[in-house]
């Protein structure tokens, strides 16, 4: 009975298989045996005990192991106090479990720690590791557009053409820094060639820096500070290309985006599943420079005149296992609010915005976002046009009269995203639709004016990863946007891109 009770308890812990184990299984039958032998030496000349006496004297021994095992639990406790153990069907073995978790886990962030140094760059007390995208695309248009290489609408003048372009390149400096106020600290640093071209000649090669993301952030468990220039809280998501990434897929066509200067505040709650957000934004409205002096010093937008920042929330709900897909799912809504200052007319920029990523299947996701609001230009909605400097304003019983006004909008995108089995699951193929609709009655003005009354996008596109590293793609979108004056415009855009990723 002794013998079978022992053989249990040790192969039903694969940790006594260790050297450390087979010590452990060594003192244990050491001092079982010298119990045996000494109660023989002690009982030698007596009878010979009889099955109660043995079967009592198997009980003590399992009691004292038992003992033992409990003791050695506790004594792991109290050296590895963090080590999470798994199931375990004895002290013993719970206690050996959490020995062989323990030098599991200590290895694996041991490794992990050494594959941060390796890769990053020691710099005091901060540790830096660089990082970015070489973007090379290869495009073409069958008409005028706003811009050649990422067109956002069709343009009522102007012609097509072919051309190339890797000034969506970006290159970035992650910093993670030292404690702070009890909270990690760490930093990011990102910037494309997306700046613009000098006026010479051959500019259309040398393009210039444009910073996209400088932020400094603090976490601690649940809450996060952000200063600094980042992605905005409204209508954050973004459609996936890869022949829009400079600026995202869909801008203009119902795609609000901008990356501003802000102080932002982030709380998870309930395991991380409800996340809050608020932030304070410099005031973009879109309409800057102001002077002839604005490209070089900063001259104050109708925004900036306001004399009022940018104020903006969001509430996001997120889920490990949404609808049951066993996949990450999300959904929020977004709000907006801040002023301008036109002359002496003081308009409202305001907006609300839905957005979500909803897995369908193993393989579909379904993404995208809606919103209204006005004065949003500063976000490249309403097409670019955030305020009708002259509006026509009629009022009962009185004469039309002029006066600045906000330009209302409305839209949203969705994109479909099919991951395709067949290719080992390294092509995902996308479908895209966006519209941006500025309101209508927001458009008449005194002045004529050749003003957006409408922009629909659609897209599909094709990204296959031939390595972690390495990505091919090909993107075919069109463009329809409906002028007052000009009427409607088309142009068809195809691009082909690589990007190298490190």
């Amino acid at each position: 009975m002794f013998k079978i009770s022992m053989a249990t308890c040790f192969h039903s812990v694969p940790y006594l298989k260790s050297p450390v184990g087979e010590g452990l299984c060594a003192l244990l039958l050491s001092l079982v045996f010298s119990a045996q032998l000494a109660s023989a030496q002690t009982n030698g000349s007596s009878p010979s005990p009889t099955q109660e006496e043995l079967q009592a004297r198997i009980h003590r021994m399992e009691a004292q192991i038992e003992s033992l095992c409990a003791e050695l639990a506790e004594l792991k406790r109290l050296v590895a106090p963090q080590t999470k153990s798994g199931a375990a069907s004895s002290p013993c073995a719970a206690s050996l479990g959490l020995a062989a978790n323990a030098q599991a886990e200590s290895k694996a962030a041991a490794s992990h720690r050494a594959s941060e140094r390796t890769q990053g760059i020691e710099l005091g007390p901060f540790h830096a590791t660089p990082y970015g995208a070489i973007y090379f695309n290869l495009f073409g248009n069958s008409g005028a557009s706003n811009n050649a290489d990422v067109p956002l609408f069709a343009a009522p003048t102007g012609s097509g053409g072919i051309g190339a372009s890797v000034r969506q390149t970006r290159l970035g400096l992650r910093l993670t820094g030292p404690e702070m106020l009890h909270a990690r600290s760490s930093g990011t640093v990102e910037a494309d060639f997306f700046g613009g071209f000098p006026a010479i000649g051959i500019g259309e090669n040398f393009s210039l820096v444009r910073l996209r993301l400088a932020f400094a952030r603090l976490d601690w468990k649940r809450t996060a500070l952000i200063m600094g220039q980042d992605w905005m809280v409204f209508a954050p998501a973004n459609p996936t290309s890869i022949a829009a990434a400079a600026v995202p897929q869909m801008a203009a066509a119902g795609n609000p985006w901008a990356r501003l200067p802000q102080i932002r505040v982030e709380h998870r709650s309930f395991d991380g599943v409800l996340l809050w957000q608020a932030a304070l934004l410099a005031p973009s409205t879109g309409d800057y420079p102001s002077g002839t002096s604005a490209p070089f010093t900063l001259q104050p937008s109708t925004g900036s005149a306001s004399r009022l920042p940018f104020f903006q929330g969001r509430i996001a709900l997120s889920g490990q296992n949404w609808l049951g897909s066993k996949r990450t799912g999300n959904i929020g809504i977004s709000v907006h609010y801040g002023r301008a200052r036109v002359a002496k007319e003081r308009i409202n920029s305001d907006g609300l915005a839905l957005d979500w990523s909803t897995p369908l299947s193993r393989d579909l996701t379904l993404s995208g976002e809606a919103f209204i609001g006005e004065d949003l230009a500063g976000f490249q909605s309403g097409i670019f046009q955030g305020f009708n400097p002259d509006a026509i304003v009629r009022r009962e019983g009185m004469p039309p009269s002029t006066r600045a006004k906000a330009i209302g909008t409305r839209g949203g995108w969705v994109q479909l995203g099919w991951t395709l089995p067949a290719l080992s699951e390294r092509a995902t193929l996308y479908a895209s639709f966006g519209l941006d609709d500025p309101r209508d009655r927001d458009l008449r003005s005194a002045s004529p004016r050749d003003w957006r009354t409408r922009n629909v996008g659609g897209a599909i596109n094709l990204i296959y990863k031939i390595s972690p590293q390495l990505s091919w793609g090909i993107e075919f979108r069109r463009l329809e946007t409906s002028y007052l004056i000009s009427g409607k415009q088309r142009v068809n855009h195809l691009n082909a891109a690589t990007i190298f990723s490190f």
